[in-house]
């Protein structure tokens, strides 16, 4: 008989929620043990700059010697040289201040260097705010995800959350209740044989997104509550799991294989995997369909590739190609875009006729 190991799961060892808490950090890390003996902190060069500047001015006021990069955009390379000057500068912390490119670039350089994570989002637009995997760019153009650890700390500033696009906020409802599809895939996969299945991270991952099928808006607190709760839990999930499986599946293959293929990505990540999530919904036959499409229509996601300026020929080919970009991640698309012209079906059973429902989707 195999006795099961015990399950190992990193959680943040802080967790600060707050309003105008930007320039707490410094505080908030040394309430928490974290050596500030060299600090880095990465931001974007756009807005995420301002938000990153007041942290850090504030750490400087409490003592704390600090290097700051504002020109990260989520490449490979960016990552790979904040990793050697992590190392070079004997940097103890490292804090991303911004959205997910941001984020995912300092998560990556502080996993291989094995510093302490701090994770700073001004905007909510997907999982990687709390999520042990990093999504970069490499230098062939093309998108990878990487694999790299949760955040020691998070911390969380619902001003700058607030004052993020309106359309970021909805694209972070579309890569939570991905989650829903995603442990669909997850269980076929294990029935298929050819993945293990993991009830207690599964539940997690449906629990965090299930309150999001009902949102009216994302205007709200109580909405963004929904959300940044949700996809704080989407990390957790994914933590337990070991993988990122619990909250990615055939709609985020999609969403990768529209980014191979197009010059410029149809929408943001969270928008194109709203759009693969329908489809994924519709190939599993869920009752699950009417609901998540009456969700993207009241809140302002796509909800046919036209909404994103897409061709559902161009759709079907990214769903034909879509498995190739992870062989190893068996998906309900892994059954059902064997045979010519079965993509074109699924597209046809996700979403209505072309017409004059199309969209533009509001910035």
């Amino acid at each position: 008989m195999i006795v099961p190991r015990p399950r190992k799961v990193a959680i943040p060892r802080l967790l600060h929620v707050g309003e105008d808490c930007l320039r707490q950090v410094g505080a908030l890390l040394s309430a928490h043990d974290f050596d500030l003996g060299q600090v880095l902190v990465g931001s974007g060069p756009g807005p995420s700059r301002a938000f990153a500047e007041g942290v850090v001015a504030e750490l400087r006021a409490a003592g704390a010697p600090v290097r700051h990069h504002s020109h990260l955009t989520g490449r490979l390379d960016q990552a790979a040289a904040l990793a050697g000057e992590i190392i070079e500068e004997d940097v103890t912390v490292a804090v991303a201040v911004g959205g997910g490119r941001v984020i995912d670039t300092v998560k990556l350089a502080a996993a291989r260097t094995g510093v302490d994570f701090v994770s700073v989002p001004t905007t909510i637009s997907n999982d990687g705010i709390s999520s042990p995997v990093a999504s970069l760019v490499g230098k062939n153009g093309a998108r990878a995800s990487h694999a790299a650890r949760m955040p020691a700390g998070i911390v969380m500033d619902v001003a700058a959350i607030v004052s993020a696009p309106a359309r970021s906020l909805r694209a972070g409802v579309g890569d939570l209740v991905s989650n829903l599809t995603a442990c669909m895939d997850w269980r076929l996969a294990d029935q298929a044989g050819e993945d293990r299945y993991d009830a207690f991270a599964a539940m997690i991952a449906e629990s965090a997104a299930r309150p999001a099928l009902e949102l009216e808006d994302v205007s709200s607190a109580q909405s963004q509550t929904v959300l940044a709760h949700g996809l704080l839990l989407s990390g957790l999930a994914m933590a337990a799991a070991g993988t990122s499986r619990p909250c990615s599946g055939a709609e985020h293959l999609i969403s990768h294989a529209l980014d191979a293929r197009l010059t410029t990505a149809a929408g943001l990540h969270g928008e194109q995997v709203a759009l693969g999530t329908l489809v994924a919904a519709a190939a599993h036959r869920s009752p699950l369909l009417d609901a998540l499409q009456q969700l993207f229509f009241r809140i302002g996601l796509p909800t046919c590739p036209e909404d994103l300026g897409l061709t559902r020929h161009q759709l079907a080919a990214a769903m034909e190609g879509a498995p190739a970009t992870r062989p190893e991640r068996w998906t309900i698309l892994s059954e059902r875009c064997l045979r010519p012209g079965e993509a074109a079906e699924l597209v046809a059973e996700a979403f209505p006729p072309a017409g004059s429902t199309v969209r533009q989707l509001a910035t």
